[in-house]
């Protein structure tokens, strides 16, 4: 499963960064951040503990959309997300998250027939 990318013609070094700061969706005073695991990111989730605000986006025009498993003892949840730029979100109106606990992130890519490609983990305390 290699994943090439390729740009026409020559972009200087700064267009090349204004062009990325311009394309990645940002979430705003996140506390954390996990990317997918593969060389050149496709996707990108972000937690706040206040507010338990959880926003997985997909970061590359690749065909290829972004999940992410959000677990811990007692409760769970999937947010998914396709086509570059697109985000998917939740907050403590729809899944409160327990306080004083480690919360689970499992991010990936995936289409069809390739479930949970280049996967990642991580584990947060969350104390709000």
């Amino acid at each position: 499963m290699k994943r090439s990318h390729k740009l026409a013609g020559v972009v200087s070094a700064g267009m090349l960064t204004a062009l990325s700061v311009l394309a990645a969706p940002e979430a705003a005073a996140a506390d954390h951040e996990v990317h997918t695991n593969d060389a050149d990111p496709g996707g990108v989730a972000y937690f706040t503990e206040y507010g338990d605000v959880v926003k997985v986006c997909d970061i590359e025009s690749d065909g290829w959309a972004v999940g992410l498993d959000v677990y811990w003892n007692g409760g769970s949840y999937t947010l998914k997300a396709g086509g570059n730029g697109n985000c998917d979100a939740t907050d403590a109106n729809e899944h409160n998250l327990p306080e004083n606990a480690y919360i689970n992130f499992r991010i990936y890519l995936y289409k069809s027939g390739t479930p949970y490609a280049y996967q990642d983990t991580a584990q947060w305390y969350n104390d709000h």
